[in-house]
């Protein structure tokens, strides 16, 4: 699992924002606000390239049950593979 390089996160008005650049510009409409654990996955998913270590990176990062980080990891990044945002 990578991220796809035409997306880019950016803070704006202290938001973290993805937002599409280059061809993808050309058929994504908008912008996705992210929280923080969002904007830890997409920042991480390149270096741990699977759920389990994403999952292990958030529960080093964040008080958070492993139950509810691996439903929010594979929801999220399930969803982001649908968009197109990251590629398998």
């Amino acid at each position: 699992m990578r991220r796809n390089t035409n997306f880019i996160l950016r803070e704006i008005a202290g938001e973290n924002i993805l937002v599409a650049t280059g061809k993808a510009a050309e058929v994504f409409n908008g912008m996705i606000t992210l929280n923080e654990v969002a904007s830890f996955i997409w920042s991480n998913i390149d270096e741990c390239n699977t759920v389990d270590k994403l999952i292990s990176s958030i529960l080093d990062e964040f008080e958070i049950d492993e139950e509810i980080a691996r439903k929010d990891v594979e929801s999220f990044t399930n969803e982001l593979i649908e968009m197109g945002i990251v590629v398998e």
